[in-house]
């Protein structure tokens, strides 16, 4: 069963590659970032099962607005 992903710092390094060992590995995967650019290249690279979330995840007021984008389950938060 496809779990419900969301990883911090998915647009680049180590976090896109978290990201895609979820994806692979058949899960649903949210992408959170400050830069757009990159969470949109990680989103086409990864495919229909990554949603970028741009977010400042230092703001606690953008993390606030940002939920109502994410999963209304998370099985696997990633802080990465």
């Amino acid at each position: 069963m496809a779990r419900n992903a969301v990883v911090t710092g998915g647009g680049t390094g180590i976090g896109r590659a978290v990201a895609a060992r979820l994806v692979a590995a058949g899960d649903r995967v949210a992408l959170l970032g400050r830069r757009k650019d990159k969470l949109a290249e990680a989103v086409d690279e990864l495919g229909p099962a990554a949603t970028a979330v741009p977010v400042d995840a230092t703001d606690p007021a953008a993390v606030r607005d940002a939920a109502a984008e994410l999963p209304e389950r998370i099985d696997a938060p990633v802080n990465a």
